[in-house]
């Protein structure tokens, strides 16, 4: 009988300290973007609805072809993501996830990693290529920042417009006011940014801000802004769907998503109402060259399986080299 090799658990902790340096996180988030419509193999999000308002529980399964005819530099894996919107009135997180990545010769699993980290992070880096492609050209040391939302996404992307936009000046607004102030003390921390404070809402936040994120925490009540607060150049980048970014800001912005066929099936599904379909993707905008226009952008990126695969699978390598993890017996 053939002694199967263990299956490698990577916790929380052990995903943070094998996550590899923005630089390369950035490099991966492109390696996603140009496969996305091209060599990847990924389904729209696969989904089941569980009883809570606002929940949701999404499988994400997706392949990436490498160069080697027998498949050894593939990969293949699933991401399993489940989130309920009152957890943290109970003490626990609004999600959890996991990673688990397969042998694409053989299917055997080879691990099982965390994935609150990676989602952050993969997160973060697809919104660094949007900043790169589209961010106002006359962007320079003072751009205006506004980052709607202050849980474990908004600060992973600080460290991503710190490096993309030194000496950005960041507006962080949140309803739990403790929150919001906490994250402007890390902020004040990130190596790039210049300043950050606390505003009491989404109107102060956005006015005259070059660059908004919006990472909001899903739910039954949409929180959409007026287009009319907005400067006439801002790149909105919405993590959150439709949360803030209301249709009418699509249909008069330049539209551009992570991957198409997931955003329809999105949109056939009840979310993004009133949503024209999207002018391109951000790998078609990195393939083709497509050019910034006058005017706002809205990028819209609902994550993809790929990206976590694609970075489950860099980190899993750095595991390994630092022997970090836990040896499961099969």
């Amino acid at each position: 009988m053939t002694v199967l090799p263990p299956l490698r658990y990577l916790s929380a902790a052990d995903v943070t300290a094998a996550m590899p340096p923005l630089a390369e996180r950035l490099e991966l988030a492109e390696v996603t973007l140009r496969a996305l419509g091209q060599s990847a193999e990924l389904p729209a999000k696969i989904g089941v609805h569980p009883r809570q308002p606002g929940s949701l529980a999404h499988a994400m399964p997706a392949r990436l072809p490498g160069p080697a005819d027998d498949g050894s530099a593939d990969l293949i894996g699933v991401k399993w993501i489940v989130g309920f919107p009152d957890n943290p009135a109970i003490g626990l997180p609004t999600y959890h996830a996991q990673v688990i990545l397969n042998d694409a010769r053989n299917g055997l699993p080879l691990a099982i990693l965390d994935a609150g980290t990676i989602t952050a992070q993969r997160t973060a880096a697809v919104s660094g290529a949007a900043i790169q492609l589209f961010a106002p050209q006359h962007l320079g040391q003072a751009a205006a920042v506004a980052i709607l939302g202050a849980g474990v996404q908004a600060r992973g992307h600080l460290p991503v417009i710190g490096r993309l936009l030194p000496g950005a000046s960041v507006r962080i607004t949140d309803v739990d006011a403790a929150r919001a102030e906490a994250l402007a003390v890390e902020a004040r921390s990130t190596e790039g940014i210049g300043e950050a404070k606390v505003v009491p809402g989404v109107r102060q936040a956005v006015d005259g801000a070059d660059l908004v994120v919006s990472v909001i925490s899903f739910g039954p009540d949409h929180q959409a802004l007026d287009p009319r607060w907005l400067g006439p150049e801002t790149l909105f980048v919405a993590v959150d769907y439709d949360m803030q970014a209301p249709a009418a800001l699509a249909r008069e912005a330049l539209f551009i998503v992570d991957e198409r066929d997931q955003f329809l099936a999105t949109r056939a599904g009840g979310a993004f109402a009133g949503y024209p379909d999207p002018a391109a993707t951000l790998g078609e905008a990195l393939r083709d060259g497509i050019a910034r226009p006058a005017g706002r952008v809205l990028v819209s990126h609902l994550g993809v399986g790929l990206a976590d695969v694609v970075f489950a699978s860099a980190i899993l390598k750095r595991a390994e080299e630092l022997g970090l993890g836990v040896l499961l017996t099969r």
